[in-house]
């Protein structure tokens, strides 16, 4: 998914003088993870974005931590403001639409597990339900230069439109897992160009990448478990990715208690 960010300094010419218009009290904050996660919350509260001190924040890497924990494809628009902060804001695309993805997916989750599997278990029926109901799209896949704000790159082109891909995928099993009330993050490479998903069980961490148990093409009921709950080791045989970062991410949440 390509990250779109729109910095923009705004201020108001009047009688001849510059006057700065209103802006947001910068929240105290000692990493982007906690940023990020202040992010997520105005976001999912329809508020009107975040402001930052900027020598405590990188705009990047909060989209990439808000992007790991929040399910919704969105925008990161940035304003900077003269007394050295940032104002961030999420916006979702499409929102009415994943709003009913969402809706979907809170349905398949309660079709696919009971209270009685454990959390692995309920991980692997998630895992199973996403790749027998959605397909790789290829066509978007393979066009020259995507920009990433197509439905299969979200929840809602493989939940609702049942094809999607890595992104989509991603954000789809992300969604599921918040359903079952289980906290899996999206994990994205840069390098591969790649995105896949991260759950830490019992103070370890697996990946899972439904994109790669899905083949193509589509052989409907079938599901491979070949990169179902990898340990980090496991899957930097065939995968490479900022692994600190989203265990630093992973460690930020387990101490906010998310």
């Amino acid at each position: 998914m390509r990250r779109f960010f729109g910095f923009l300094l705004t201020m108001a010419l009047l009688g001849g003088g510059v006057f700065w218009l209103p802006y947001l009290q910068a929240e105290p904050v000692d990493n982007v993870y906690q940023a990020a996660d202040l992010l997520r919350q105005d976001a999912e509260n329809g508020g009107n974005g975040v402001a930052f001190r900027e020598d405590n924040v990188d705009a990047d890497e909060v989209y990439r931590a808000l992007e790991a924990q929040y399910p919704y494809a969105f925008a990161l628009h940035a304003v900077t403001r003269p007394n050295k902060t940032i104002e961030l804001n999420a916006e979702v695309s499409r929102q009415a639409r994943q709003e009913q993805a969402w809706e979907y997916a809170k349905v398949l989750t309660a079709g696919s597990i009971s209270q009685t599997m454990t959390a692995e278990e309920k991980l692997r029926a998630l895992h199973d339900t996403l790749i027998r109901q959605c397909e790789y799209d290829v066509d978007t896949a393979e066009e020259d230069a995507p920009d990433g704000s197509a439905p299969a790159f979200a929840a809602d082109g493989a939940l609702l439109d049942h094809k999607a891909v890595c992104a989509g995928y991603g954000r789809a099993y992300e969604m599921l897992c918040k359903a079952a009330g289980i906290q899996v993050i999206y994990v994205a490479s840069e390098e591969m160009n790649h995105g896949w998903n991260a759950v830490r069980l019992g103070g370890t961490t697996y990946y899972i990448d439904c994109t790669f148990d899905d083949p193509i093409p589509d052989r409907g009921e079938y599901v491979s478990d070949q990169y179902f709950m990898l340990t980090g080791d496991e899957l930097a045989q065939t995968h490479t990715w900022n692994e600190a970062f989203y265990e630093q991410l992973l460690d930020s949440l387990e101490q906010s208690g998310k």
